[in-house]
């Protein structure tokens, strides 16, 4: 069983894929399986994952109809059998070290760890010391998640997923890593954060998020909505209006 299972959805990657694919071989902790999901790409996506497949067995591809982001990162969830799921996005990759020391810390439903961006509209959230997260309030404020809730940012155990089944709403297309992170945070016993170690979010045009298509801009548009009033339902079931005043606040000189 390997420690780490990586879920990658794959979609329309092909000139980041490699450099995502190289850092999980990059690895310093080499005990991990990767879960390819091929979502139907149009473009050499597909291919560039077989090859990769061939040539080291940990990773594992599947090819599948176009269903969207959210379906193939719950297809990864049931294929996975690793103690810990992490959910790594094709165009971005990781830090050389960043499995050894995410799973230096085992003893938390949850390991979250900063990242870097590639674009001025995403700052940055670099940590430097451990910090062990029980109650919401103090996850909410250590993980900025009522405004940075990006899935990609946490490890989580799979018995933990498993035990709240926990899954992505297929019916969206953007905010999904919002329901599912602050359902996460909400069932969890401890959040640890986990300093001096990256991931790397960078910004593709050619994603399904950011498409040209004007429905699909409004539906995304829409979503966003959708999203910004969870995350207010969310920090006022919790009595934390103050973090998310604040943490608006600060995004605005960000």
């Amino acid at each position: 069983m390997p420690v780490v299972s990586v879920v990658v959805p794959v979609y329309k990657c092909e000139k980041y894929l490699r450099r995502c694919l190289d850092s999980l071989l990059s690895q310093t902790m080499t005990d991990w399986q990767a879960i390819c999901i091929d979502d139907g790409s149009p473009d050499n996506s597909g291919a560039i994952l077989d090859v990769y497949a061939k040539q080291d067995d940990r990773f594992v591809v599947v090819h599948k109809k176009n269903a969207g982001v959210s379906a193939a990162r719950n297809d990864g969830i049931k294929k996975a059998t690793g103690k810990y799921i992490h959910f790594l996005d094709a165009d971005d990759f990781i830090d050389s070290d960043y499995y050894e020391k995410m799973i230096a810390f085992q003893d938390a439903d949850m390991l979250v760890s900063g990242f870097v961006s590639d674009n001025k509209y995403t700052k940055p959230i670099v940590y430097k010391k451990s910090k062990k997260l029980k109650s919401v309030a103090e996850k909410l404020r250590y993980t900025f998640a009522l405004t940075d809730s990006y899935v990609w940012r946490y490890l989580f155990k799979k018995d933990f997923i498993k035990k709240h089944k926990l899954k992505f709403d297929t019916g969206l297309i953007a905010q999904e890593d919002t329901l599912f992170v602050l359902d996460a945070i909400e069932k969890s016993n401890q959040i640890i954060i986990v300093p001096n170690v990256s991931y790397h979010y960078m910004f593709n045009e050619d994603s399904a998020l950011n498409s040209r298509d004007a429905a699909h801009h409004a539906k995304v548009k829409m979503q966003y909505k959708i999203g910004k009033q969870y995350r207010m339902q969310f920090a006022r079931k919790h009595k934390v209006m103050f973090l998310w005043r604040i943490r608006k606040i600060i995004n605005l000189f960000r």
